[in-house]
């Protein structure tokens, strides 16, 4: 497969800095698409800074790449829900100007190449957190979304996934993530479908970190301002 530039951002968690940061980066070196692995924060709060930001760069008519974003465990995926409806339920749904979520098991065509998304996970902080304020039971996909990713898999195949958590066979320090419907049903979907992606970027663990299993190269896509070129 024939790699272009695109950066693939790690967990961000709302800090509009770490966003300009990489922005800055891509800009020097011609990067004109950033695809970032969930725990995003854009749209977490009412005034959210990464919202500002992207406004201000539109206003500005500053340069600066693109953001798509597949959406994490800590984003507000009503919030998200709701402006895809307001949008007409598109494939891809503004966040902001020059910044995009990718509902789960949608397919897109980025510098040529086919990236298929699905995010979400189980925040193992739940207990600390208070429903409908900074947490939603929307960061599990549901069955029906996993039919569709595996569907997506097969008739898309796609080079690239774009995925928050990764699928059970990526071995990773989370006690307890063997009992995780989301990495167990990636496994699944990855363990009975007929394609394999050349590539399959996470986030979620907040470590950068690679693995080439069975054909796939999965890489996480680190913390706060890291990210991958890939």
């Amino acid at each position: 497969m024939d790699r272009n530039g695109i950066y693939y951002a790690g967990d961000i968690h709302g800090v509009a800095e770490h966003v300009a940061e990489i922005d800055r980066k891509a800009i020097e070196n011609n990067i004109e698409v950033v695809v970032q692995v969930g725990d995003f924060g854009c749209r977490f709060v009412a005034a959210c800074p990464i919202v500002k930001y992207f406004e201000k760069r539109a206003r500005q008519g500053r340069p600066g790449p693109t953001w798509y974003t597949c959406g994490g465990n800590h984003d507000n995926w009503p919030k998200w829900s709701e402006m895809a409806e307001a949008q007409g339920n598109p494939q891809i749904v503004e966040l902001a100007p020059g910044c995009y979520f990718a509902p789960r098991g949608t397919t897109v065509a980025l510098d040529g190449v086919k990236h298929l998304f699905f995010g979400g996970a189980e925040s193992i902080d739940r207990a600390y957190r208070v429903e409908g304020e900074d947490w939603w039971a929307a960061e599990s996909p549901t069955a029906e979304e996993f039919n569709k990713f595996f569907e997506r898999m097969e008739a898309d195949q796609p080079e690239v996934v774009v995925t928050h958590e990764a699928p059970l066979c990526v071995e990773l320090n989370r006690p307890g993530r063997d009992s995780q419907p989301t990495p167990r049903n990636l496994q699944n979907v990855l363990k009975h479908n007929e394609h394999t992606p050349a590539y399959w970027y996470y986030g979620h663990h907040h470590c950068l970190n690679y693995d080439t299993i069975e054909g796939t190269t999965f890489a996480c896509c680190g913390l706060h301002g890291q990210f991958i070129l890939g």
